[in-house]
């Protein structure tokens, strides 16, 4: 498992200086009026895929494939915060599945996600060219989306060593207060401390390099957490590595102009994410 730095006050710091520019690694582009991120990891290994902001003047998932000019059978669900993972076959069928996590061994097939803070998470091999898109917001790190979704695609033959991630646009943690004892039994199933008895200050870090799991918050019965620093130890407790991960650090909440964000505005508007196989 990948280290991660724990400190006297029992914060919990994800250290990324040693592959700080891997990190950085997605690139804002626009085609066809539309505006999207994209992952040098997955353009290095051929993989069609996008993060999408709300800069388009169409916004579902035949509109959005048809002004990348590519062509699919078009997969996506209806989220419900769930743990449910559904494998996706070689048969046109437009109707959501009901699931928070897809992924196929098929050819010819695209798989969409809806986001606005949660974390639009692509996985893809890079030997067997299986794909999975995963939702996952607070709830869907609590039940493990994430590693099931892992482990749903061993089942159909990948290897972790072979995978690529590409973790999405999601809200930071200053943006995110939560209630406490909503997430004590989640801290310490990440990272076996316990923090409730000691101070949560932590120490200033270049954002680039360290990511905080928790900070206080000033309301002592809440704590805000980044559910993209969860979903790497989820990760990394899989035993995917950091050279395996692109992450896009930019906030949903903090910027309107690219993109709808629940905890800001209460919108019922969202990004899609897709990733062909």
């Amino acid at each position: 498992m990948e280290k991660v730095k724990i400190f006297t006050d029992n914060s919990v710091q994800i250290d990324l200086t040693s592959q700080k520019e891997n990190y950085k690694r997605m690139r804002l582009l626009t085609h066809n009026e539309i505006n999207f991120f994209e992952c040098d990891l997955f353009r290095e290994n051929n993989f069609i895929h996008a993060f999408f902001t709300k800069r388009s003047n169409k916004n579902k998932p035949v509109d959005l494939q048809n002004q990348l000019n590519v062509s699919s059978n078009i997969n996506y669900a209806k989220q419900i915060h769930s743990d449910k993972v559904i494998q996706v076959n070689n048969i046109l069928n437009l109707k959501p599945k009901i699931a928070d996590a897809l992924i196929t061994k098929e050819k010819y097939q695209s798989l969409w996600i809806y986001t606005a803070d949660c974390i639009p998470i692509l996985i893809a091999d890079i030997k067997t060219r299986n794909i999975a898109a995963c939702h996952s917001g607070l709830k869907g790190i609590k039940k493990e989306i994430i590693s099931k979704t892992l482990k749903r695609l061993e089942d159909i033959g990948s290897k972790k060593n072979d995978l690529i991630i590409a973790i999405g646009p999601s809200i930071k943690g200053d943006k995110y207060q939560v209630e406490k004892k909503d997430v004590e039994d989640l801290i310490i199933q990440l990272t076996g401390k316990s923090f409730m008895e000691k101070s949560l200050c932590i120490n200033e870090f270049k954002e680039e390099e360290i990511i905080p799991l928790f900070k206080k918050d000033s309301n002592p019965n809440k704590i805000l957490i980044d559910i993209q620093a969860a979903a790497i130890l989820q990760l990394f407790k899989e035993g995917i590595k950091k050279h395996q991960i692109n992450l896009n650090r930019i906030c949903t909440y903090s910027n309107p102009d690219l993109f709808n964000s629940y905890r800001r505005d209460k919108t019922n508007l969202r990004q899609w994410s897709c990733i062909y196989s």
